[in-house]
């Protein structure tokens, strides 16, 4: 019997905010519906505004209730948004390693 071979991704410690692009996509910025604590600095990058205590039950500015959870998380679930620092990294790790990486970045930053 025949398994699919798990796909590779890096531990926790390599999602460092160093590769954040602050653009906000995985927080809801740009699909309507942006987590109540999402904020602009004055350069338009976003950040949270309870960055530390951000895991767990929150809201989205029109109410809606949702779950937020680590940005490892988002992108091993839906593979993430195609403009991602996070993800264009993993990208080039998995083919530098040779391992297929058409899982990542199938959702288009909108």
């Amino acid at each position: 019997m025949s398994r699919t071979p798990e796909r590779w991704f890096p531990p926790e410690e390599f999602y460092c905010d160093a590769l954040c692009t602050r653009c906000g996509v995985c927080c809801g910025a740009t699909d309507g519906h942006p987590c109540e604590h999402l904020r602009r600095d004055a350069d338009g990058r976003h950040f949270c505004a309870i960055y530390a205590d951000r895991f767990g039950p929150h809201r989205t500015v029109d109410g809606q209730r949702f779950e937020c959870v680590s940005i490892r998380r988002v992108i091993e679930w839906t593979g993430g948004y195609a403009g991602c620092g996070y993800v264009r990294e993993i990208r080039r790790l998995r083919r530098t390693m040779g391992q297929d990486d058409s899982d990542l970045g199938r959702r288009p930053t909108p």
